[in-house]
C-alpha cells in the first residue's frame, strides 16, 4: 500500500528548528520559530505558568474526560477574556468557546464547520499569510484565494486590501489576523477595521479572526479592538484563539474556537455541531494545560501576575525591534529594514529571496523563514550587530543596500 505514496516534504517552520538545534555553531541565531524569546535567548515558564501548574498538580483530583467540547472552566475564562466589555452577549448565550488542540485547532474546527454548512464556499486569506490557513483549508477541499495585503514596497497596501475584499463573492468566508500580522507585523488601525466592517457587513461575508498574539502586539486591550467592534455589528462569527503564545504554552497545545451566534438557539445548535465535529477527529481535548490557563484567569492575584509578565513580554519584543533598526541607522543599511519600524509583535519581513535565506543559514548561521519572515524576540544585545551585518554583506554583494 505505502508504495503508491507520493514524496511529500516535511514542515518547513519545524524542520528549520531541527537544524538550528542541531548547527553546532556559536554564533547561531535563530530568526525563526514564532517562540517568543527572552533577552538571552530562552523561551522560560511563564512564573503565572509555574504557580497555577503546582496548584493543578497538586489539586488533581481525577483523570477522566470532560468530553468533546474541552473544560468549561476554560471555555467560560476564553470567552469573558476577549468579550469581557460585551459581557451581555454572554449573559445572553450569543457566546460560546470549544476547547481546541491549540490555536490550529480551531482553526482546523472552523474550516470543518464551515464545509460541512457549505462545502462549495470560498475561502480567503491575506497575501501573505500563515501558510498553515491555506494548507487548512486546501487539505479539506475548500477553495482558498488571496487578497493583497502588502504592496510591493513592502507596506501594507489598505487601498487594494480593501477593493479587493469588496469583490469577494456575497457569503464567502474571510480569515483576518486579529493582531501581529503573521507575517508581516502590520496591523489595520481602528479606522481600517472600521472600513473592513462595513465591506464584510455590504458583501455578508463570514469572519474568522485568528486570535493568536493576543497581547503581545498593543496590549490586551487594543488587540482585541476588532472582535469587539465586530461583535457590536455583526450576528455572527468565529475567534480562533490560541494559548501558544501569550501563555507560553506551546507543547500544551491550549485553544479555543470562539462562536458569536445570532441568538442562544444557534449557539447551541453550533456547539452541538462542533463537538460533534471534535469528537470524531480528536474525541476530546486535552485538559492540564486548560486548567493552567483556568486557574491564572480566575484568580485575581494570579491574572495580575500574568498580565504584568505579559506587558514585559511585549516591551520585550519592542524593545528588540527597534534594537535592530537603530543597528540598521548605525551601519547604513536601514532600508534593508524598512519593514521592521512600521509592524507590531513577533514578526516582520525582510527583503530577501529564498537563496538568500539559504546563504544566510549555510554561511551566517541565520536561521530564518524562505519568505524572509523573522522572529523580532531573536534578537538582543548579543547578536543585533552580527544579524544586521550579515545581511548588510549579502544583500550589498547584490546591489541591494
Amino acid at each position: 500500500m505505502f508504495e503508491s505514496l507520493e514524496m511529500t516534504h516535511p514542515d518547513p517552520i519545524l524542520t528549520l528548528s531541527e537544524h538550528f538545534m542541531n548547527d553546532t555553531n556559536p554564533r547561531k541565531v535563530d530568526l525563526g520559530i514564532g517562540l517568543y524569546k527572552d533577552k538571552y535567548g530562552d523561551t522560560p515558564v511563564m512564573e503565572s505558568v509555574r504557580i497555577a501548574e503546582s496548584f493543578v498538580v497538586d489539586s488533581a483530583m481525577d483523570k477522566i474526560y470532560k468530553g468533546s467540547s474541552g473544560l468549561d472552566g476554560f471555555c467560560d475564562v476564553i470567552s469573558w477574556l476577549l468579550f469581557r466589555e460585551r459581557s451581555s452577549l454572554i449573559e445572553n448565550g450569543r457566546v460560546l468557546s470549544i476547547q481546541t488542540i491549540g490555536g490550529t485547532g480551531a482553526v482546523r474546527l472552523a474550516a470543518e464547520f464551515l464545509k460541512q454548512i457549505d462545502p462549495d464556499k470560498g475561502v480567503w486569506v491575506s497575501d501573505p499569510t500563515w501558510g498553515n490557513h491555506i494548507d487548512i483549508f486546501l487539505h479539506l477541499g475548500m477553495k482558498v484565494s488571496c487578497y493583497p495585503y502588502q504592496s510591493g514596497g513592502g507596506g501594507l497596501n489598505f487601498p487594494i486590501m480593501l477593493e479587493s475584499i469588496r469583490k469577494i463573492p456575497e457569503g464567502d468566508v474571510i480569515i483576518l489576523h486579529g493582531c501581529g500580522h503573521n507575517p508581516t507585523g502590520y496591523d489595520l488601525s481602528k479606522c481600517q477595521w472600521h472600513a473592513v466592517l462595513e465591506v464584510v457587513k455590504e458583501r455578508g461575508l463570514f469572519p474568522v479572526i485568528d486570535m493568536a498574539y493576543h497581547g503581545l502586539a498593543n496590549g490586551l486591550c487594543d488587540d482585541i479592538y476588532c472582535v469587539e467592534l465586530f461583535s457590536d455589528h455583526l450576528d455572527e462569527m468565529f475567534v480562533a484563539y490560541s494559548c501558544s503564545k501569550n501563555f507560553g504554552l506551546y507543547r500544551d497545545r491550549v485553544g479555543a474556537l470562539v462562536v458569536l451566534g445570532k441568538n442562544r438557539d444557534s449557539c447551541v445548535k453550533a456547539k452541538l455541531h462542533l463537538s460533534r465535529l471534535a469528537r470524531v477527529s480528536i474525541s476530546s481535548p486535552a485538559i492540564h494545560g486548560a486548567l493552567i490557563v483556568s486557574e491564572i484567569l480566575s484568580s485575581p492575584e494570579l491574572n495580575r501576575v500574568w498580565v504584568e509578565e505579559l506587558s514585559r513580554m511585549s516591551l520585550r519584543v519592542k524593545f528588540a525591534r527597534g534594537m535592530l533598526i537603530k543597528e540598521a541607522c548605525k551601519q547604513g543599511c536601514d532600508d534593508a529594514f524598512r519593514n521592521v519600524s512600521n509592524g507590531v509583535g513577533l514578526f516582520s519581513l525582510i527583503p530577501v529571496g529564498r537563496e538568500d535565506v539559504d546563504v544566510l543559514r549555510e554561511e551566517f548561521c541565520i536561521y530564518m523563514l524562505d519568505s524572509g519572515r523573522i522572529n523580532l524576540s531573536g534578537v538582543n544585545d548579543d547578536n543585533v550587530g552580527y544579524i544586521v551585518s550579515s545581511i548588510k554583506a549579502l544583500l550589498g554583494k547584490q546591489g541591494g543596500v
